[in-house]
């Protein structure tokens, strides 16, 4: 009959520790006359089986008898042999059976005749008898399955329910389920433990490819949930109902897995599951929801549950029997205790998993309930707080720093945990807290209060940065750390003044120690910036047509060194915030440029262009704007290029310095025109230094032609021996080439 598996097969790898296996002597046909006898072993499989000798004295007839083994010791029988001094003993095997001999002993060994002549092939030893039967010669066989081979048969009993738990089964092992031998027990182990510790039950030894049935006398109110062996190619078949396995014993050790549960009641009962509900129980670090699992036997989920600390969640109908309530664990709080009402409910808890197995009683009536109680402690660890100082606030040393503690494992519901004060030193201060759950993932909050015009410390915070709330996630160990660093800060002010001579004033951007860009309009200043205390560098970015023409410091003491125009620069000392701001205030000016005119002319030119004996003077008009518009205002002021016989080239002198930029910030325009005429030609009109040609359309604004009708078309007009640009800083000119007609 094939088996039918409940709780299903169970493949379990299994590493159990095979004792030696000791020999006995059974002396139930030891010899009362004769002084020969033969010894059979029943080990290694050899237990009742009939051997066969043949034993050749040296005088009187050949004596054959047999011997059939009992138990796993050694059988003896003593032969008759009148008036023989030695014989030779040959051994075969039973009828119908194949063994060899593993080994055969002569007891005393002098009588081995010749020494050392048994002989294991052939099964055979000749010895010397003795004369009496208290110096009889005893000759030893041992036997084993063809090729050394045998098997044993090993019996294990586990368990998934803790009451079994070293309790006693009995078990029985034979050629068929008719045909068993005795019973013998073996105790209950935990099926869920190692299998190094488990406790099992030799069963015997037994030639390999014997087909055996062992069978479990199964207790009343006890069911086998699954019949297992390792190997598990050893199992040919089982019954859980009738409780046997019919198994091949191969080579080597066969276990033989019985696993045995209580038979579950059948109908339903109510479970309550609590937390820290029970008098005595409470933690008031305990707190929040927790939440339940409920199982039976088979590991079927039949109910949850959802408590509050220190509360019950109402009973809940469940299948009566044996459950496993788990509960969640939480990071930072330990299971340390479950009870029941009844209290003999209680089956079995397991704290560092959070479960327990209760029993609940098949009732129809809720106050019939089995309620279980899991009792939580919470897991602390020590939180410190430290104060550090950053740099160059050493003022601060001294001062009391606040801290606000806050428990936000559960963001949306913050809880406070209290404050605490720390003093700031010239090293890393620090302050114990207090104990708290680990798990718990705490906010440290620094705050100030009213400053304290009797202390010189600022309590207000007004001059003082923070590196900011520091949040942590509580650990297990001496101590958990929070470092919160202040540091002592001035504020500087960037000005600016009025640049003369713009009616719209422009942004200027400046950086201090390379910082971030601080924009400052002219005739304004910034926002005061928190600096550290100590030296800061201000420095203008790319004024561009503008020059620095003094950095003014307030209060002037604060001055380090002197002020680098040229780099647009200045270093000052910021103290502390109480003692005010220091105001860094910069005057620009516009650049001016001046502009002269050139004449070149090929050297076939000279002497009509550059005449003996005095030369020849080139005179031009320059047109400087002098006011924005379209058209704008402009000055004229002349210039002349005198070229001596011959000369080819020549400039004017520069015009005085002219801004660069119109009062509403536009760029300079300035005109050129050559007023000398006549028997020359102008070829080209270049520029050098200058921005560019200003053309009639070029950088109009939307909606203002500007510059519009103050430049030509393209910028120059060799025709008219006229060009315009826009004005750039420094020295610059207008070169006209031409050549004579």
């Amino acid at each position: 009959m094939q088996g039918i598996r409940k709780g299903g097969l169970r493949r379990l790898a299994v590493v159990v520790a095979v004792a030696a296996f000791g020999v006995l002597v059974v002396g139930a046909h030891a010899a009362s006359a004769g002084t020969l006898e033969i010894c059979k072993s029943g080990a290694n499989g050899m237990s009742g089986k009939t051997f066969n000798f043949q034993i050749t004295p040296n005088a009187g007839p050949v004596v054959n008898t047999s011997i059939t083994t009992v138990g796993g010791g050694f059988t003896c029988k003593s032969p008759a042999l009148p008036g023989a001094t030695s014989a030779a003993i040959v051994e075969s095997d039973p009828a119908g059976q194949t063994t060899e001999t593993a080994s055969i002993t002569v007891i005393p060994s002098s009588r081995e005749v010749p020494a050392n002549n048994k002989n294991t092939t052939t099964r055979s030893v000749t010895v010397n008898l003795g004369t009496t039967t208290a110096n009889e010669t005893q000759v030893r066989f041992v036997n084993q399955a063809p090729n050394g081979a045998s098997s044993t048969v090993k019996v294990c009993k586990l368990t998934q329910t803790p009451a079994y738990l070293g309790k006693s089964f009995s078990f029985s092992i034979g050629p068929t389920l008719a045909n068993q031998g005795s019973l013998v027990s073996t105790t209950a182990n935990d099926a869920f433990d190692d299998p190094a510790n488990w406790s099992c039950r030799v069963l015997g030894t037994f030639a390999p490819n014997t087909i055996l049935y062992v069978k479990e006398a199964v207790p009343a109110g006890t069911e086998v949930d699954f019949i297992d062996t390792d190997p598990g190619a050893n199992l040919l078949d089982f019954d859980t109902d009738q409780g046997w396995a019919k198994i091949n014993t191969m080579t080597g050790t066969t276990l033989v897995l019985f696993d045995d549960e209580p038979i579950p009641p059948s109908g339903t009962g109510f479970l309550e599951v609590c937390k820290n509900a029970l008098p005595g129980t409470q933690d008031a670090a305990v707190t929040g929801f927790w939440d339940y699992t409920i199982t039976d036997q088979d590991g079927t989920v039949v109910g949850t549950a959802h408590v509050l600390t220190n509360q019950c969640q109402n009973a809940i109908p469940v299948p009566a029997g044996i459950l496993t309530v788990t509960e969640t664990s939480r990071p930072g709080f330990q299971l340390v205790d479950v009870t029941t009402i009844p209290q003999d409910a209680l089956v079995n808890s397991n704290l560092n998993n959070g479960t327990a197995d209760v029993e609940v009683a098949t009732s129809s009536n809720p106050n019939d309930e089995t309620l279980v109680n899991f009792v939580n402690r919470a897991i602390t660890s020590q939180l410190k707080v430290c104060k550090a100082l950053g740099a160059n606030s050493t003022v601060l040393i001294g001062q009391t720093f606040n801290f606000r503690v806050t428990n936000i494992t559960d963001p949306n519901n913050p809880v406070p945990l209290g404050t605490v004060a720390v003093q700031a030193g010239s090293t890393t201060q620090c302050v114990p807290f207090g104990t708290v759950p680990t798990g718990t993932v705490v906010r440290v909050d620094e705050f100030f209060g009213p400053d304290n015009p009797n202390t010189p410390f600022d309590e207000s915070g007004q001059f003082i940065t923070s590196s900011g709330s520091a949040t942590t996630t509580i650990q297990p160990g001496t101590a958990n750390t929070v470092t919160i660093t202040n540091t002592a800060f001035g504020v500087l002010e960037i000005c600016k003044n009025t640049v003369a001579g713009l009616a719209v004033q422009p942004t200027f951007n400046f950086r201090i120690d390379g910082g971030a860009i601080i924009p400052v309009k002219g005739n304004s200043c910034s926002n005061g910036t928190n600096v550290s205390v100590g030296n800061h560098t201000v420095t203008e970015l790319n004024p561009g047509d503008f020059d620095v023409t003094s950095i003014g410091v307030n209060p002037s003491n604060r001055l380090v060194g002197s002020p680098d125009l040229a780099n647009r620069t200045v270093t000052v000392n910021v103290p502390y915030g109480p003692s005010g701001e220091t105001v860094v205030t910069y005057t620009n000016t516009i650049k001016t440029g001046t502009v002269k005119v050139c004449k070149t002319i090929p050297i076939t030119s000279a002497d009509t262009l550059a005449p003996g004996p005095n030369g020849r003077d080139y005179t031009f008009n320059v047109n400087i704007q002098t006011s924005p518009g379209n058209p704008g205002t402009f000055a004229q002021v002349p210039l002349t290029v005198h070229l001596d016989p011959g000369q080819l080239s020549n400039c004017s002198s520069f015009t005085g310095p002219i801004p660069v930029l119109q009062t509403d910030g536009r760029n300079t325009i300035v005109g050129v025109q050559e007023t000398t005429v006549g028997n020359f030609v102008v070829d080209d009109i270049t520029l050098q230094f200058t921005r560019g040609y200003c053309s009639g359309t070029a950088g109009a604004p939307p909606g203002a032609p500007y510059p519009g009708n103050n430049c030509i078309p393209g910028g120059k007009n060799t025709t008219t021996q006229n060009v315009n640009f826009f004005l750039a800083p420094g020295p610059q000119s207008a070169t006209f080439l031409q050549h004579a007609t």
